[in-house]
């Protein structure tokens, strides 16, 4: 009777065990799976910011000259005088079509230097965004302007720095 005992408690924990996971399917709608695929943005400058020649009168304060698609402004009275060739920069920007690139700066302004240790700071300026139209090497071109103040107490030289501009998928 002991044995029958004894076999009885170790075949219990066998028979109250879990019976085996029952598999059961999705009973509503099924779940997708989707991916985007986009090619990778290509951004070329096209042309560089030229704001010409600029000579420095005697002013009070600052004043600016200004870089836009529309043109050039110089100052805001007398004391700047304005010349030569300028443009803005002109960038082609390259993706998905039906696609949105933000365009950014690396920083928010850009030091241009004489080369001799005197600096003016520009501040760029550009649209926001563009929207592609069309896939491939056409791409879409925008334009970068910028403004520079300037005192009356500004070293002479050619002043030169470097856009950092960037773009990213919205």
């Amino acid at each position: 009777m002991r044995r029958l005992i004894l076999l009885a408690a170790a075949t219990l924990p066998l028979l109250a065990s879990p019976a085996a996971a029952q598999s059961v399917g999705v009973t509503g709608p099924k779940a997708t799976a989707s991916v985007n695929v986009m090619k990778p943005l290509q951004l070329t400058a096209m042309r560089n910011l030229q704001f010409g020649t600029v000579l420095v009168g005697t002013f009070t304060g600052n004043q600016n000259v200004t870089i836009t698609p529309g043109g050039r402004t110089c100052g805001s009275g007398a004391g700047l005088t304005c010349s030569g060739v300028f443009s803005t920069a002109q960038y082609r920007v390259s993706g998905t079509n039906n696609q949105v690139a933000l365009i950014s700066s690396a920083t928010p302004t850009v030091t241009l230097s004489n080369g001799a240790g005197a600096t003016l700071t520009m501040t760029p300026t550009f649209p926001a965004s563009v929207t592609f139209t069309n896939s491939g090497n056409q791409g879409v071109l925008f334009e970068v302007g910028g403004t520079l103040s300037f005192n009356s107490a500004m070293a002479d030289g050619l002043y030169t720095g470097t856009l950092e501009i960037q773009v990213a998928y919205q």
